[in-house]
């Protein structure tokens, strides 16, 4: 094509035709001008068509982190439920007249189970993206604001779960002995083998079979707070789960698959 529109130019200035030659000349250049723009054209059409594919996918596999915090949400409910209905337990056992020891401690444990178990959102693809510098890919600004919102009440609420815990823990070890709440009981009555025969039997003799008055308000006291804890965590993860929803239906929308 190059020599074609050489042998012409040639041809011109060899007849002398310096008026066609320059007209000739000038049109080459807006055609070669045009070619240029075409070009570009297409191939910002092919950048905007990667770009736009690009999103689409970070909108689906934020979606896939989500329909995971979903998941891990529907385990920690099932989780709380059994803890929360353990305290139950506990409750009615410290309410007896003579509350045992050893019935007290195994309601105890269940009520009290996995404490540090709390909601970590999946933030894997988020971070991905923000740290590659792709965030400016997701055009649709409202999406960034709400996950970014989505990321910052849930950690609130997980934060939470975690300081009530630990306020049970402290709780907990404020306790002055652990005979009267029947730990040891419990753990000696499943896992003497562990130990010498005249040692499990002197402890069983030992260790108080029921908890004494003394004792009983404050281990009563300490079960209506794992049960008001447990409460708090089950509305805690219910706020948790509404974020969840939101932040889904959002992307569900986005995410054309």
């Amino acid at each position: 094509m190059i020599k074609f529109f050489r042998k012409i130019r040639q041809n011109l200035l060899s007849e002398g035709k310096s008026g066609k030659y320059l007209k000739y000349a000038i049109g080459e250049i807006i055609l070669v001008v045009i070619g240029i723009l075409i070009a570009l054209q297409i191939n910002n059409w092919n950048e905007k068509h990667k770009a736009n594919t690009q999103e689409q996918e970070y909108y689906c596999l934020l979606l896939q982190n989500i329909e995971q915090d979903k998941e891990q949400i529907a385990k920690l409910k099932t989780l709380v439920q059994k803890r929360f209905e353990a305290s139950f337990g506990l409750i009615r056992e410290i309410q007896k007249e003579k509350p045992e020891t050893v019935l007290f401690a195994k309601k105890w444990f269940p009520a009290f189970q996995k404490s540090n178990n709390t909601f970590k959102p999946n933030d894997a693809v988020y971070s991905d993206i923000k740290s590659s510098g792709n965030l400016k890919l997701i055009k649709d600004k409202s999406i960034t604001n709400a996950l970014n919102l989505y990321f910052k009440n849930v950690t609130g609420f997980s934060e939470a779960i975690l300081s009530n815990e630990q306020s049970l823990i402290n709780k907990l070890y404020s306790l002055e002995t652990y005979f009267e709440i029947g730990f040891y009981q419990a753990y000696f009555e499943d896992n003497d083998k562990n130990f010498p025969e005249d040692i499990v039997f002197k402890v069983k003799t030992d260790l108080p079979k029921h908890i004494s008055d003394d004792y009983k308000p404050k281990l009563y006291d300490m079960a209506l707070f794992l049960g008001t804890v447990n409460q708090r965590r089950s509305e805690l993860l219910l706020e948790i789960e509404n974020q969840v929803e939101n932040i889904k239906e959002i992307l569900e929308r986005k995410c054309k698959k």
